[in-house]
């Protein structure tokens, strides 16, 4: 394909790998947060080739719309889309017969692992009984784990936010997940009505810390290092942490917080491969340029803060509409930001 010459340069590919890699805690774990309209599987695929300090990734959820599965989540699950270590589905349900009818095409799909979402805070979701508008009724919350361990189905893990309305919900919901052999949860310690916005409930999430018989996994408001030290420090029994747009901003952020050294020129080709990665993929399966250029758009509103000038750059990849247009800007984002 002669779309761009930019992108059919030879690149060095420096692909990191873990094993050959001293980490500043050998048992600290990270996982790529599930993300809807962004971590999709083109991105999971792309960054898991050129990236390696991901120790999950969480598929965005599946749901059912008029009684069956749209094809977009249908492509998420594939296996032949999901060729990483560990991938984890997310099942976004009401109620056991909606989570049955879900988790029967993931097992048909050979998964044996799946996360419940209960933290999904968007209106169009929680009005409609799913995600953080079930967290007001720990009962509903029960019946759906009793449904998935009234037989051997695999492993679950939950996760969830603070509360719908108040982080005190989470007393409640904590009681219920006890009384389940739940394989982790994993809590964003915000409530829905804040979405991503406002701090994080820090003593919400110390409650979690000693009163959940589980593994807790922390997530929410990692975007640097220092944002990762601070919150090991107050949670220092916390081994494992999800990140999501801390990654879409920083795709080496594992790297950082695992203690990888990466050199200006290695971080330049690391996120150019990646950059090139992704395009590839998207003009191969979009129906035409145009869509492939408007997901790269997309990709771009997180990707843009690993430029200094970021904000132009965002500004001239917002206006672009022609795909060679689009190449000229990218190559003059990295080439002015070289190291």
């Amino acid at each position: 394909m002669n779309y761009l010459p930019f992108f059919e340069k030879k690149q060095r590919y420096f692909i990191l790998f873990v094993s050959e890699i001293i980490f500043r805690k050998a048992d600290l774990m990270i996982y790529l947060a599930p993300l809807q309209g962004f971590t999709d599987y083109v991105y999971r695929a792309s960054y898991a080739k050129v990236f390696n300090a991901v120790d999950a990734y969480f598929v965005p959820y599946i749901s059912l719309k008029n009684n069956t599965i749209p094809n977009k989540y249908i492509r998420e699950i594939l296996p032949d889309n999901n060729g990483q270590n560990r991938v984890v589905p997310q099942i976004l349900a009401k109620d056991a017969a909606e989570f049955k009818f879900l988790e029967n095409i993931l097992v048909e799909n050979g998964y044996s692992e799946f996360n419940l979402n209960l933290g999904c805070p968007y209106p169009m979701v929680t009005n409609r009984g799913k995600g953080s508008g079930l967290l007001p009724f720990p009962d509903e919350i029960y019946k759906l784990l009793d449904y998935f361990y009234s037989s051997d189905k695999g492993e679950l893990s939950v996760k969830l936010r603070a509360g719908f309305k108040s982080a005190h919900e989470l007393e409640a919901i904590i009681e219920v997940l006890n009384q389940f052999p739940l394989k982790e949860v994993i809590l964003h310690a915000r409530v829905a009505g804040q979405l991503y916005s406002g701090e994080i409930d820090e003593n919400a999430f110390a409650y979690a810390t000693q009163n959940l018989k589980h593994k807790l996994v922390y997530n929410g408001d990692i975007f640097s290092t220092e944002d990762f030290i601070a919150k090991q420090n107050k949670f220092p029994g916390i081994d494992t942490w999800m990140l999501g747009r801390g990654i879409l901003m920083n795709p080496l952020l594992p790297h950082e917080i695992k203690g990888v050294q990466v050199s200006p020129q290695e971080r330049f080709d690391l996120l150019n491969t990646f950059h090139q990665t992704m395009l590839k993929r998207y003009l191969e399966i979009m129906d035409n340029e145009g869509n492939a250029l408007n997901k790269m758009k997309q990709f771009w509103i997180y990707f843009s803060r690993c430029f200094p000038n970021q904000r132009k750059v965002l500004k001239h990849i917002k206006k672009v509409k022609s795909l060679n247009k689009y190449g000229e800007i990218v190559k003059s984002a990295f080439y002015e930001n070289r190291g």
